[in-house]
């Protein structure tokens, strides 16, 4: 008789205020483990878009997008699952009700701001290490790129890296631009009023989400706004374009799978600390703070003397590391 799979329930939410950054890298690793372990995606009202993405890779259950979600979830365990907890608002107390009931706890975290009661944390940052986390004595850690979680399309980019040249042409660049699904900055307006003017930027790709304005929209012809991409159709813009102009965040690990040239830079608190490990290996380049008043001159520079400047850094065994990881749970 075939020995039934382990569960696996990903709890992870996505939306304007929240961004799809949790949802995308929970789905990811959600794929990468389906074919080991029965996998069960859990988040609060999903879009459209989440419910066309997951079913891709497992059921997806709805919960409320109010406080009830929190006990609704915990009334789905029975004890024995593997629980993927991702993202900032699980305090310690929620960590232990979920180990109380028997369960197997993973956090995906890199903010470390509090006690976790987690078997593993995967924090795909680099320099960490596990003194910078208050946890159990238990509790074992999954560190760095070797542990990205990106969707197939870019891991299959890693594992098949694309000749890159070393030196490239003066003009007709083409940059893509993406801050989200949310973008409540509207940095993407910024950051093509700041390039499009460039002579030799011939195209300008815009990555929106659902909530993105279109008021915001710049009519330009060489600007043009693209939304719900796949993760097949992502990776191929990625491999395509001159260069990419990113925050610090899940898309960048995927356009650094992709080995395209990165601009990169950070908003808001949580994505300071990779932008300046990556920085520091010479993975990206930089416009370091986006809100900074200089930040878009920066950019400018930068798309001037754009090169390439490193090689992919991600490795191409991150789904058999991951697999190890959750059958030792």
């Amino acid at each position: 008789m075939e020995r039934a799979k382990r569960k696996i329930f990903f709890r992870a939410d996505a939306g304007r205020g929240i961004g799809y950054g949790h949802f995308i890298r929970s789905l990811a690793l959600a794929d990468m483990l389906r074919n080991e372990f029965e996998c069960v995606f859990f988040t609060q009202s999903p879009s459209e878009y989440q419910q066309r993405e997951a079913q891709k890779v497992c059921p997806l259950i709805g919960l409320p997008s109010d406080d009830s979600k929190f006990d609704r979830f915990l009334d789905c365990l029975m004890g024995g699952e593997i629980v993927v907890l991702d993202n900032y608002f699980y305090t310690s107390e929620y960590q232990r009700q979920i180990k109380d009931k028997g369960c197997k706890l993973v956090c995906i975290d890199d903010m470390h701001d509090r006690h976790y009661y987690a078997d593993l944390i995967i924090n795909q940052g680099l320099g960490y290490t596990a003194s910078d986390y208050l946890c159990e004595d238990y509790t074992r850690f999954a560190f760095g790129l070797e542990y990205a979680l990106l969707r197939k399309p870019f891991l299959y980019a890693s594992e098949n890296n694309r000749q890159r040249k070393d030196v490239y042409k003066s003009e007709d660049l083409s940059v893509l631009v993406s801050f989200g699904g949310s973008d409540f900055l509207d940095l993407t307006s910024k950051v093509i009023d700041s390039v499009v003017g460039i002579r030799t930027v011939a195209r300008v790709i815009a990555i929106v989400g659902d909530s993105y304005q279109t008021s915001h929209r710049i009519i330009d012809s060489k600007v043009e706004y693209q939304k719900n991409l796949s993760a097949f159709e992502l990776s191929s813009l990625f491999l395509s374009v001159d260069c990419a102009i990113l925050p610090a965040s899940t898309i960048m690990n995927e356009a650094l799978a992709c080995s395209t040239s990165i601009i990169g830079g950070y908003y808001i608190d949580n994505q300071e600390h990779d932008y300046y490990s990556l920085l520091q290996n010479n993975l990206i380049m930089g416009a370091g703070d986006y809100t900074d008043i200089e930040a878009m001159d920066r950019v400018a520079y930068c798309v001037h003397k754009i090169s390439r400047n490193c090689e992919c850094a991600i490795p191409s065994d991150i789904q058999t590391r991951i697999i190890d990881l959750f059958k030792a749970l």
